[in-house]
């Protein structure tokens, strides 16, 4: 069971009272995971967004070349998967989990209804979800802005991995 009390890390719920986060919590599904249990795969098209509430996960990228470059590591705090449940498009990352870990995914179902209420519920998700993503579009522009610094010859994949910083949540 999530409590409102799981969802204080979370800045996407900031600005909700007690009564909103318990409706948020009822609407959560929890899933404790196993060290490499896969929680998001690229390219697939299932699955709402996600919370993190304890543990660590790993953000992947497949290359075309078959191999795989580390994004990031998520961890108490973090949402994922956001842009997959707006938009349902295919996955860009595979998430796996570091070690045991818990996140609660909001399904597909429920994020539309969140996204198309008028509730003040709705509404201050909305809202939470906006902050998410431009949060997520100021870390990619600074990310690029790093990337733009490198000379051409240098990036590389491995160059590429060390360069995107990690996340702060």
């Amino acid at each position: 069971m999530i409590t409102p009390e799981d969802l204080a890390a979370f800045s996407i719920f900031d600005g909700f009272d007690e009564r909103a986060l318990a409706g948020i919590c009822g609407v959560l599904r929890p899933r404790d995971l196993l060290e490499g249990e896969v929680v998001v795969r690229q390219g697939n098209h299932d699955g709402g967004c996600f919370l993190v509430l304890a543990g660590e996960l790993r953000v992947s990228r497949e290359t075309p070349d078959g191999g795989s470059v580390d994004l990031m590591t998520l961890q108490r705090g973090a949402v994922f998967g956001l842009v997959g449940a707006i938009d349902r498009n295919a996955r860009a990352a595979t998430v796996v989990a570091r070690g045991g870990s818990r996140v609660a995914e909001l399904d597909r179902d429920s994020f539309a209804e969140l996204l198309d209420g008028r509730s003040r519920l709705a509404f201050r998700f909305q809202l939470g979800i906006c902050r998410e993503l431009i949060r997520d579009i100021r870390a990619a522009n600074q990310r690029l802005a790093q990337l733009a610094t490198l000379p051409a010859q240098e990036i590389s994949l491995v160059t590429l991995s060390e360069a995107l910083p990690k996340p702060i949540y």
